[in-house]
Order: structure tokens, then C-alpha cells, then sequence
């Protein structure tokens, strides 16, 4: 077996690693358990459910987006590039070296939204560690994150360009879905799960969705 072949191999391992640790922890907040509804529904749950992954993420649903539009630009295009790496990575694990060259508009646009990730990861890195406020609650997760999600952005796109760095993708690869389960990058599941909580609660209450 080749070293490109382990490094996939271990690329798969680390993403079984990371997806079991997930699972475990999501159905350990079930043992908290859930305090049944006193109050008649008002409205319906599906409704706010709707609402809550719908309207109620765009920028207009939201205060702090709407003080903030180009902090909001910036993290779309980072989950934008997140998204692309994430899939150009199935691709390079699934396809294997007999993989052939994506054609040159696909490329292209591979590398412009993991470039554009790129930009928004480093423009958030360097905002968290130059506002005093933000520098104030953060903690070393939020760098490690950041960091590692960053350059996993960057070499996905780079690899392309330089296909010697493909190894270097699928190691930081590793790294990033060994870390996943222990840091904030857990908002990658808990971020639906919460949110669909909130959509169910208050499109119960008939408080979702709201009125802008």
C-alpha cells in the first residue's frame, strides 16, 4: 500500500472516529432529558421549524448580522469554502489516485470558493486575536479551530494547483476531523440540533416566525 493510500485510509478512519464521537455526545444530551409542554400549542412546531433553518437565517432575521453585513460575508464565504473542501476531500478519498482531473470550469470554481473561505477564515482569525472584546472571552479553542479549519480551506484548493501538497491536504484533514469532536467545531451538529429545538419551541409558542 502506498503512503497516498494510507493517508486516505486514515482520512476514513479519523471521519468514522469523528462522526461515532459526535453521535455519542448528541444522545448524551438526551439523558438531560426534556420538561413535556404545560401550555396548549398555540401555533405550530413545523411552522417555527421551518422558519428557524428558513427565513429566520438570513441576514434580516438577525440583529447581529444586520450591525455587522460584512462580518456576515465574511463567515459565508468561510462555510462556503468549508462545504467545498469538505466535498473536494470525499472526492480525493473516494476516487483515489485513478481519479480523473476535474474539468476546467469545475476547477475553477473550486479554487475561487475555497479561496474565498481562505480570506474569510484568516479576516475572522485576525479580527477575534486584534478586538480587544473578542480577545477578552476567547479561549485556545477558538484559534485551534480556526487555524486548522483555515489551512484545510487553503490546501484544498492549493492541492489542485500543486498536486504534490495532496498529502499535506489529507494529513491536516486528519488532524481537523481528530480535533472535531473535542472543540467548537462541534457546532457542526449541535448547531442543527439546537436550532431545531429553538424552531419547534417557539413555533409552538406562535413566536416563529416572526414579523420583520
Amino acid at each position: 500500500m502506498s503512503a497516498p493510500d494510507v493517508l486516505r485510509w486514515g482520512v476514513a478512519a479519523c471521519a468514522l472516529g469523528a462522526a461515532t464521537a459526535l453521535v455519542v455526545q448528541a444522545y448524551g444530551t438526551r439523558s438531560f432529558g426534556l420538561r413535556p409542554p404545560q401550555a396548549a400549542p398555540s401555533a405550530s412546531a413545523w411552522r417555527g421549524l421551518a422558519y428557524a433553518f428558513g427565513a429566520g437565517m438570513s441576514p434580516t432575521a438577525k440583529e447581529s448580522t444586520r450591525s455587522h453585513p460584512f462580518v456576515y460575508a465574511l463567515g459565508v464565504s468561510y462555510h462556503l469554502g468549508i462545504f467545498t473542501a469538505l466535498a473536494t476531500l470525499l472526492w480525493v478519498v473516494i476516487a483515489g489516485p485513478a481519479r480523473v482531473a476535474p474539468v476546467a470550469v469545475v476547477r475553477a470554481i473550486i479554487v475561487m470558493l475555497t479561496a474565498a473561505g481562505t480570506v474569510g477564515g484568516v479576516a475572522l482569525l485576525a479580527r477575534r486575536a486584534r478586538t480587544p472584546l473578542l480577545r477578552t472571552i476567547s479561549v485556545p479553542d477558538d484559534y485551534v479551530a480556526n487555524a486548522l479549519t483555515t489551512a484545510f480551506i487553503a490546501l484544498a484548493a492549493l492541492h489542485l494547483l500543486v498536486a504534490r501538497l495532496e498529502s499535506a491536504f489529507l494529513v491536516v484533514a486528519m488532524l481537523l476531523l481528530a480535533y472535531a469532536p473535542l472543540g467548537k467545531i462541534r457546532h457542526c451538529l449541535f448547531f442543527f440540533i439546537s436550532r431545531g429545538h429553538l424552531g419547534r419551541h417557539y413555533g409552538r409558542r406562535g413566536t416563529f416566525p416572526l414579523r420583520h
